[in-house]
């Protein structure tokens, strides 16, 4: 029901990649224009990696929803890689992500995950899956059709209104928890 990414930061000494998963609203002209637009130097992009996995990205770090700090979850934390190569590497038939964002050479960089259909090759979308070649987030052509025109935190919000549509229905508290909102079963 989201549009999942990850978003990595390459250290510009050593090479080595940091990851973390970013579950909804992972589009270009969302969450690629929320990097550029408050993320787009390399001391603020690292501290998006402090906090593990998140919901959400928001415009300053306070706004964004990591599972660890904000859901009292347990923190899954950022995850390392040699270098680039190796990264994406491992994402190698991972269909569920489907935007990769990595901050080098000081700006923001998507991959998308496309999909060849294939009678003879099976997975969950009988397809072959394969990432795009990083290009600036700037230039992709999704980012610039769509950047002026969305609105912030779609997903999110379109989420949040499943916790407003179980609370009328007689749940409340927080024995389910969804984005933007939570809610209990009433006994």
């Amino acid at each position: 029901m989201s549009t999942r990414s990850n978003i990595a930061i390459e250290d510009p000494k050593t090479k080595k990649v940091k990851v973390i998963y970013v579950h909804s609203d992972g589009y270009p002209y969302g969450v690629g224009k929320c990097l550029v637009d408050h993320y787009n130097k390399y001391d603020l992009a690292k501290e998006l990696f402090t906090k593990g996995d998140a919901s959400y990205l928001g415009d300053t770090f306070d706004e964004c929803s990591f599972y660890g700090r904000d859901w009292d979850r347990k923190e899954d934390p950022a995850r390392e890689y040699r270098d680039e190569w190796m990264y994406m590497h491992s994402m190698n038939g991972d269909f569920m992500i489907e935007y990769i964002y990595l901050f080098k050479d000081n700006r923001w960089h998507v991959s998308t995950s496309k999909y060849v259909s294939d009678k003879i090759i099976k997975n969950s979308y009988n397809s072959v899956s394969y990432w795009t070649k990083f290009e600036p987030v700037v230039l992709n052509k999704e980012y610039i059709k769509y950047k002026d025109k969305h609105e912030k935190h779609a997903e999110v919000k379109m989420i949040s209104q499943i916790g407003n549509l179980l609370s009328k229905a007689g749940f409340e508290g927080d024995n389910i928890t969804v984005q933007g909102g939570k809610a209990k079963k009433s006994n």
